[in-house]
């Protein structure tokens, strides 16, 4: 996912702008961590109960194959999901504290 990778990558650059230059860049980066965090969370969230309609939609269509114990459409989505609910964890400890993390 995107939003993900550009979460991380925001907090990676802050940090070395912080370093290089001084500032509460790590703090500030935190939050957008969060913001782009939900919105991927929300984008698999979707993902998720599109998968679990066309599953409903099979089983009302008579087809005996459909397996309502699998709960994520893929194991890389079930691992993306928990890669963003941990991100929005670490943005929010990182928007509340990291001004504390790199003192000069």
């Amino acid at each position: 996912m995107a939003c993900l990778v550009v979460a991380w990558a925001v907090v990676i650059v802050s940090s070395w702008a912080e370093i290089e230059f001084g500032g509460n860049w790590l703090a500030r980066s935190g939050s957008l961590m969060v913001l782009l965090s939900v919105i991927a969370n929300y984008t698999l969230l979707q993902d998720r109960d599109a998968y679990h309609s066309q599953k409903l939609r099979q089983h009302e269509e008579g087809d005996p194959t459909v397996d309502f114990s699998k709960i994520h459409p893929s194991r890389d989505h079930r691992y993306l999901e928990t890669i963003s609910q941990l991100s929005i964890v670490v943005g929010t400890v990182i928007w509340g504290y990291g001004d504390l993390v790199l003192l000069p």
